[in-house]
């Protein structure tokens, strides 16, 4: 509810499903932290939340860049290229957690270093493609 909207509708919903991904990793972060002895079915549960995670950020940032590509945005190489690079971002820290299973480093991604990547993303980048998509007559439907 606090990440900005966009002028196209996809962009808003997918942005909450994103948040909403989030938020339900965190209680399972919260909760894996409150235990002494975290069982394996409570890791398996983070790791399969993270691929789930993963997977819906790149199906998310392929339709991002597909508008781009669709409308010509001018700035489509540089929004493309954050979007690899987060992408390389979270798969390096999913990586990690299947070799390491640090909570704490997992907890400040999705904590502090994620959502402020996040916020600024949408506030900046995605805001423009949008904008600039709805300007130059881009039908979503």
């Amino acid at each position: 509810e606090t990440i900005p909207s966009v002028d196209l509708d996809f962009m808003n919903q997918t942005h909450f499903e994103e948040i909403e991904l989030v938020i339900d990793l965190g209680k399972l972060i919260l909760s894996y932290q409150d235990k002494d002895e975290p069982t394996a079915s409570e890791t398996q549960k983070i790791t399969d939340f993270l691929d789930k995670w993963l997977e819906h950020t790149r199906a998310h940032f392929s339709r991002e860049n597909e508008l781009m590509l669709e409308t010509s945005f001018p700035m489509v190489a540089v929004h493309t290229g954050e979007h690899g690079r987060v992408l390389d971002e979270m798969m390096s820290m999913v990586e990690s957690w299947q070799r390491d299973y640090d909570i704490e480093a997992l907890a400040n991604y999705v904590f502090s270093l994620w959502p402020t990547w996040f916020n600024n993303h949408v506030d900046s980048m995605d805001m423009m493609t949008a904008r600039f998509a709805v300007m130059s007559g881009y039908d979503p439907h």
